[in-house]
Order: structure tokens, then sequence, then C-alpha cells
């Protein structure tokens, strides 16, 4: 630990670099070339990894964009290799929200700034903290590892993985288990590791209704409703039957907005509610289609899925690799983490379903996470960076992998 207690200025240095590189979400960044050349120095052999929309669209894993993406085939995200011999995986993502949707920031969000023992910046703690440890990790154990291959990833992950996370897993080739270097968005930092990530998909039920003839020529307002089929009240219908199915099935079933009808005094030809389901088994596809079934069944006329989705992903808490890292972070830290289980669609879930490899997920104290000055505890930065050498080596030296 002693050669990484002397990179702390390089982490310092490096933290400042790569938050002054404008890497905003969906855009074309020259970021990767930053972190290609640390992984260089190094001694890794990088590779540069492009995302490709007719490729990976019908995966199973695929979640669409949230935004509008001009060039993706521009989104370079980076893959480090060094060794032969079981592998682990190192990774973090190297883009930020917009800071143009973020008022209120008090300084430059593209120059680091450290006070009362935080650094602020954009992307700071989400993630480019999880960067510098993932580099500084690797820089110091290349020197050390003997058959062991060491495998260190750097992605654009913050539009569901799509563009970044999920082509890398592609290349990332043997590995026996991966550890994703990311702030506990919780701000508990290492006293939690995520262990286990939720599924999530939005949904939408359309029914459809039919207004009365009036009684007298040309004059609506004589309608008899009960004449008619009211596409509200054939959507109340629906939703109860969904929310019954959902108590009954374990997961999370929420009803967010309703849309009916354009005038009061008339039935409405077509209702539309949208919603949100979280769960822990099966697939976002198993999921809705059951949503769907019982929606139809019930007289929906439509369903659809839209928006961001994920798969579950869980690794035993009882994990030789979970263990690991518990002791890890207590050696470090003096106490030994909770497991976090309710974030949803994290990076975790790639190396655990594309690969079917043992991650976890852990990182710096931080916080105002997607919002104005965004921080990460200086001293805890580096704390994380001894953590991770302290996984790869226990890992490489305990486990039989």
């Amino acid at each position: 630990m002693e050669e990484a207690d002397g990179l702390v200025g390089y982490e310092r240095r490096l933290l400042s670099a790569l938050v002054s590189e404008r890497s905003v979400r969906g855009e074309a960044s020259d970021i990767h070339e930053l972190c290609g050349e640390e992984l260089e120095k190094s001694g890794l052999q990088v590779e540069a990894v492009h995302s490709d929309l007719n490729k990976w669209a019908d995966h199973p894993e695929w979640c669409p964009p949230a935004i509008a993406v001009a060039e993706p085939e521009r989104l370079i995200s980076v893959l480090g290799s060094w060794g032969e011999g079981p592998g682990i995986l190192l990774f973090a993502h190297i883009d930020t929200e917009d800071p143009a949707a973020q008022a209120g920031w008090s300084a430059d969000p593209y120059q680091a700034v450290e006070k009362n023992g935080r650094i602020y910046g954009l992307g700071a703690a989400d993630d480019k903290a999880g960067v510098v440890s993932v580099l500084t990790a690797a820089r110091c154990l290349i020197p050390h590892l003997e058959g062991v291959r060491l495998v260190v990833g750097l992605v654009h992950g913050k539009l569901g993985g799509g563009l970044g996370t999920l082509p890398a897993m592609d290349r990332v080739g043997d590995v026996e288990a991966a550890v994703y270097c990311h702030p506990a968005e919780t701000g508990r930092g290492m006293a939690q590791i995520k262990t286990a990530t939720r599924g999530f998909f939005n949904f939408g039920i359309q029914t459809r209704g039919r207004r009365p003839a009036p009684a007298e020529i040309r004059t609506p307002v004589s309608e008899d409703p009960r004449q008619g089929r009211n596409a509200f009240g054939g959507l109340r219908t629906v939703l109860d039957a969904v929310e019954h199915w959902a108590d009954q099935s374990d997961l999370v079933c929420s009803f967010n907005r309703v849309r009916a009808g354009e005038d009061p005094t008339f039935l409405p030809e077509q209702a539309l509610a949208e919603g949100a389901v979280w769960f822990r088994h099966g697939t976002f596809s198993e999921v809705f289609d059951r949503l769907s079934e019982v929606a139809l069944r019930a007289g929906a006329d439509s369903t659809r899925i839209f928006g961001m989705r994920s798969n579950p992903a869980e690794v035993a808490a009882d994990h030789p690799l979970v263990q690991v890292t518990g002791r890890a972070v207590q050696a470090e830290t003096g106490v030994w983490p909770g497991n976090y289980p309710a974030h949803v669609a994290s990076d975790i879930r790639f190396p655990l379903r594309c690969l079917n490899v043992a991650t976890v997920g852990l990182g710096t104290l931080a916080g105002n996470f997607y919002g104005p000055d965004e921080w990460v505890n200086a001293a805890d930065l580096h704390r994380v960076t001894r953590v991770i050498i302290r996984i790869v080596t226990s890992w490489a030296s305990e486990v039989d992998v």
C-alpha cells in the first residue's frame, strides 16, 4: 500500500483533469483518449469500443437512450487488459449529467475545487472519482500481479448502458469477477456496497369507449352516458386487475399518470394510464408480457412498454467476492459494509447478466448526485483506491477461481 499512498497527488491531478474534460451523456467527447493514455502508461493493452445501435438494439439487456443521440458511434469507451489467467474486471463510467440542466452551481462545474475536505466538480461523484480509483489501483497492481488477468473498462453508462457498458461486455473476454467503482447514491459511501439491482420499466395501458347517439338532433348534451361505454370506467377496471396481479406477484406497480376525455360533459372515447414496475425476478420482457396479458384480459385495448428498462441482477451475500469486498472495506474503514439491494438499473447488472460473473459495486463518500455542486470526499477517494487494491490481491490469492 505504500506505493498507492504515494499517488494521492496523482489522484487529485487526475480527477481535476477528468472534471475539466467535458463528457456529457450522449455527446461525443475526447475523454476516452485521456483514459486510454493513462491505461497505456500503466502497461495495459488498450482497445476502443464503439457503439453500434444496429448491433445492440435487439439485445435482451438493451435500454434505449433517454435522449436523442446524434452520433452514437462517436461515444467511445475504452478497455485495458493485462496478463493471463483468472481475470477480474474493474469498471466505471466516464460520462456525466448535463450542467445546463443543473442551475445553481456555485463555481465553474468544469473546475475541480477542493474545499473543507470535499472536491467539487461536474462528474466528481458520478463517476469520475470511480474512474480515478480504478486507474490508480491498476497502476499500483500491474507490477505485482502474477497469474491474474486484469481488465479495466471505462465506459459510457449514463443512458442506460446500452451505448457503452453493454458493448464493452462483448470485448471483456474471460473474467471470473467484476467490481463497479461508483459511489453509493444513498450518500453512505463504503458503508454500503451494491450486491443487487432491481428490474424496472415504464408501461402504458389504453382503453377505448363509445359515445352514445344524442336523443336530440345535433344536440350532444342530450346524450345519455348510460347508453355508451366509458373508456375511463373501463380503465379503472383494468387497473384494479393489474394492481391485484402485482400484489400477488411480489413486485411493485404504480400508476402515475392518467389521461381521459376532452370535455367534462361527454364520455371519454379513450383513456390512458402510464406507470412503472419494479421487480426482482424474471426479465422486463417477461414481466411486461404478464402485465399485458392481465390488462388485455380485463378489457384493455392495448399496452406498451417505453422509456428506461432494466433487468434485475444479484450476487449472493455469502459469495466469496462479497466476503472479500467486505473484508477489504472493513480493513480501510473499520466497519463491515451493508449490502444495498434497492438501486435501479445499476451497471453491476451487465457483468452479472452478460458475463455470468459475480459483481459488486462500491465507491467513495459523495453527495449532490445529479445536481449542482456535486462532490466527493477527498480522503475517501484514496481509501476506495486502497480497497480496490485489496479486493484484487485478495481475490487473486484467496479464491479458487
